[in-house]
This record gives C-alpha cells, sequence and structure tokens, in this order.
C-alpha cells in the first residue's frame, strides 16, 4: 500500500482521476492546524486503503496549487474530495475521521460489489468446448519402398 501523493500540478491531479477509478484528495496548508491534526489519520487510510488503479490518495497544498483551489471552490481547509472517474462525487469540510473512514469503507464496498459483478459476467460467458477426437492406426512396411499407412 502506499502513502498519499502529493499533487504538484492541475495536469498531475487531472491524469490520476483519469487512470484511477477513485481518487481521494485532502485539499490543505502547511500552516493549518486541523490539517496538521488529520493528517497522520489520513496518511494511514492511504497506507491500509490504497488500490493502484481503483483507489488513490493524495495531498494537494491549496497555497502550492492555487489553481486547483480555485477550481473546485475551497473556502476551508481541510477539505476532502472524493472523485470518481474524475468527476467530483462527494466533498467533506471537516476534521472528522469517522466520515472519511466512512467515504473509504463505502468506497471499497463499491470496488468489491464491482468486482464481483465483473467476475460473475466472467463466469458466464460462454465458454469455448472443444470437441476430443481419437485417432488410432497402424502402418505396415514391406521392403524399403512401398509404405503403407492406414488411419482409421
Amino acid at each position: 500500500m502506499a502513502t498519499p501523493t502529493q499533487i504538484t500540478a492541475p495536469l498531475h491531479l487531472t491524469t490520476l482521476a483519469g487512470s484511477t477509478t477513485y481518487v481521494l484528495a485532502d485539499f490543505y496548508a502547511d500552516w493549518c492546524g486541523p490539517c496538521k491534526t488529520i493528517a497522520p489519520f489520513y496518511s494511514q487510510l492511504s497506507t491500509q486503503n490504497t488500490v493502484p488503479g481503483s483507489l488513490a490518495f493524495v495531498k494537494i497544498n491549496v497555497d502550492d496549487q492555487t489553481e486547483l483551489a480555485s477550481k473546485y471552490s475551497i473556502r476551508t481547509i481541510p477539505t476532502f474530495i472524493l472523485f470518481k472517474n474524475g468527476k467530483v462525487e462527494q466533498t467533506l469540510n471537516a476534521v472528522n475521521p469517522n466520515a472519511l473512514k466512512a467515504i473509504v469503507q463505502k468506497v471499497k464496498a463499491e470496488l468489491a460489489a464491482e468486482a464481483k459483478k465483473a467476475e460473475a459476467k466472467k463466469a458466464e460467458a460462454p465458454k469455448e468446448v472443444v470437441e476430443e477426437k481419437t485417432v488410432s492406426g497402424s502402418y505396415g512396411m514391406t521392403g524399403g519402398n512401398g509404405w503403407k499407412t492406414s488411419l482409421n
């Protein structure tokens, strides 16, 4: 599992959100006391729940990434935004470990349901039937010239 990815440019977030089903973003500032309070919990959530390609955790410093802070109308920090397939799915404007954990549990449940659906679909797919045939026969040799082969 992994620690949260530090977003260094708007394109970085766009690329990650486009290649990962769910992205949970922590918009924070270095000087923010509540941000510092929740940071270890968020890091632990990331370490325990990251699923490559399916669930990623990122941190976005609002002082360094003003364009992203403006784009997502960040007015209070910390703000947590859950992206699904690159679009905002849910926003949390609070230092609330239980609410964060609930978001992650919901995502993990949805991922498990999607995986189960995909597995069921795969199991329902028509299977290629291979017909087995047995071939037997004999051959005889007469002299050195006349080969006779029979597969009956």
